[in-house]
């Protein structure tokens, strides 16, 4: 045991040096930004969580359906959209502590448990060094699926394949994984089905959330005719309003995971299995008629973090390590002050 953390001492300090990191970037947004928190529950779920702000800021936007859920399961329409297991832990957590402390330990330890996994699976510091770094990880330490979601992909392909079936309970593109996935996706189907006769309504509910996602197969689009209709609202949208850089950050987001993936899998730098992973992962979101939450969807892609480890110039692995910290610090400030990011 002693020899396990001393070999990952390195991934101890920077998980540190990453979550007071964005404590302080936090602290920034506190101090130069006025709060913009408007999401459902808003009032009995956070701030009538009896904890301070800096801390129950990490429960905003998706954060407060996974709190109701933990708390009073798929009660309301279009709850059905969040997969269970992770509301799931956190009930369990709830039992000895406050529902939403449950939410971030089980992200905070996820991802510094994803982060040992990945480096024993890669062997490189550069990856894990990209992983905190990446723009949106500050979603890695809020109430979100996110990191409990990749630690169970990375343990899927690091140690065994039945690890997939809790992550085709924890998210859609889970099923992605494995076959053994869909024993997960499968249970979770048939409880839609026996409690409210529609076992595909984690799909049918995304019409609830008004974010301009198709609801169901039958609507799905083109991801070209999504590029184009961002083109068109960077020709005709007014650049001084906020959600125009949002739809930046979107189509950025989508065309670097694009162009990571291509050159990963042109040159056969990842395994077929994970190729396969990695691409349903990135297009599945965009046959939904929009980018939006692209910059998070990226963060469980593992082979992005490989891949940007791989180059080979130390000074341009730098500026871009540099770069991405810039861009981390602005949107956990926006993110914590219940600006939409992702």
């Amino acid at each position: 045991m002693k020899k396990f953390w001393r070999d990952n001492a390195f991934i101890l300090v920077i998980f540190a040096v990453w979550r007071f990191g964005l404590l302080f970037f936090e602290y920034l947004g506190i101090r130069y930004l006025p709060f913009k928190g408007s999401f459902p529950y808003f009032d009995t779920i956070l701030k009538g969580s009896g904890l301070p702000q800096w801390l129950w800021q990490w429960g905003s936007f998706d954060g407060v359906h996974y709190l109701m859920l933990a708390k009073n399961g798929y009660d309301g329409f279009g709850t059905q959209v969040f997969f269970p297991l992770y509301p799931m832990l956190m009930n369990l957590f709830s039992n000895f502590l406050n529902p939403l402390v449950a939410g971030l330990l089980i992200s905070n330890l996820s991802i510094l448990l994803a982060a040992i996994v990945l480096y024993s699976l890669t062997k490189n510091k550069w990856a894990v060094a990209f992983l905190f770094a990446f723009p949106t990880s500050f979603f890695f330490g809020a109430i979100y699926t996110e990191s409990f979601f990749l630690l169970l992909v990375l343990l899927t392909y690091s140690y065994s394949k039945f690890f997939s079936i809790p992550a085709g309970a924890t998210r859609l593109v889970g099923s992605f994984l494995h076959p053994f996935a869909w024993l997960g996706l499968a249970a979770y189907s048939l409880y839609l089905g026996i409690r409210f006769g529609k076992p595909l309504f984690f799909l049918s509910a995304q019409s609830a959330f008004q974010n301009g996602r198709a609801d169901s197969f039958s609507t799905l689009v083109n991801p070209l005719q999504v590029l184009f209709r961002y083109l068109k609202i960077f020709f005709t949208a007014n650049p001084a309003h906020y959600d125009y850089w949002i739809a930046g950050l979107e189509f950025v987001a989508f065309l670097f995971g694009a162009a990571v993936l291509f050159w990963l899998s042109a040159r056969r730098k990842i395994p077929v299995s994970w190729a396969i992973f990695s691409w349903a992962a990135f297009l599945l979101p965009s046959f939904s008629g929009t980018l939006s939450s692209m910059p998070r969807y990226l963060l469980t892609i593992f082979p992005i973090y490989i891949g940007l480890a791989a180059i080979k110039n130390t000074r341009l692995k730098l500026a871009i390590l540099s770069f991405f910290v810039v861009l981390l610090g602005i949107l956990t400030a926006l993110f914590t002050r219940g600006y939409w990011v992702s």
